[in-house]
């Protein structure tokens, strides 16, 4: 599967082996690293790129893909089911260096027009580190709004931190 994306040379695909060097050298980023969930590995090794291709390639019911900008991998995207029905969970990031390219946006609205098609769910979410006001741009410009109440702790490398929970509706 390929999606097309509003940038125009940007698309979402399924990771492939022959990503594995430019997934390590995106991924083994400390700027990348904070703002990821916990257990993200560091340092990025190229086993652990092996490893979560492989994930992606082999997983049924989550959809993992690569965020490819000319020709080459640069980032990931993608959505898993969540414990509550019709709730998915989506999570992205984008390597440093193409920061400021709007390829967030517009992967996220690419893979939300294909869940909307798709209509497997009603709902995404996902958490957003308090200092991470670049992804909760992004996260609005999608739709995602800040779920009202008091942040989120949660524990990163032992540090103690605030996240926020934003969803948004798929369905009207």
């Amino acid at each position: 599967m390929r999606l097309a994306t509003e940038h125009p040379r940007c698309v979402l695909r399924p990771w492939q082996e022959s990503d594995r060097y430019s997934l390590c050298a995106q991924a083994n980023n400390p700027r990348i690293w904070r703002w990821l969930a916990e257990g993200f590995p560091r340092p990025y090794t190229l086993a652990d790129a092996d490893a979560w291709i492989a994930h992606a390639q082999d997983c049924q019911k989550d959809l993992t893909l690569a965020i490819e900008f000319c020709g080459a991998a640069v980032g990931n995207i993608g959505v898993r089911a969540t414990a509550s029905a019709r709730r998915g969970h989506i999570g992205y990031w984008i390597g440093e260096a193409f920061w400021g390219l709007g390829l967030a946006t517009a992967a996220g609205r690419a893979l939300m027009n294909h869940l909307r098609a798709q209509a497997h769910f009603d709902y995404l979410e996902t958490l957003v580190y308090a200092g991470n006001v670049p992804s909760q741009r992004v996260l609005e410009k999608l739709g995602f709004v800040a779920e009202n109440g008091r942040p989120q702790t949660v524990y990163k490398d032992g540090e103690r931190l605030e996240a926020r929970r934003f969803v948004c509706t798929l369905r009207e």
